[in-house]
């Protein structure tokens, strides 16, 4: 099963993939880089007051993370220009 998110990150070592983040408050380490790929942003719901829109493409990573007790879970973390967004959590 797949919850999506749209979930603000703190990410670190970011170059060239996550190393660790914090979401709600917990840090997870990254255990393995799954996959990454680029995917087509919601770009409709961002225009701004100028009509202009931002971004139309995001970079995602799929990786294997653990918080510091606690299972192995599998996330989809998500790059818009200089900020990061949990998309999706994997059951």
């Amino acid at each position: 099963m797949v919850r999506r998110h749209d979930d603000p990150l703190e990410v670190a070592g970011a170059d060239p993939a996550p190393r660790s983040f914090v979401w709600r408050g917990r840090r997870y380490t990254v255990c393995a880089v799954l996959d990454a790929w680029q995917e087509r942003r919601a770009w409709w719901r961002e225009v701004g007051e100028d009509g202009t829109a931002t971004a139309t493409e995001r970079r995602v990573w799929r990786v294997e993370a653990r918080p510091p007790s606690g299972p192995v879970g599998v996330f989809d973390l998500g790059r818009d220009d200089d900020h990061w967004l949990l998309l999706r959590a994997h059951d």
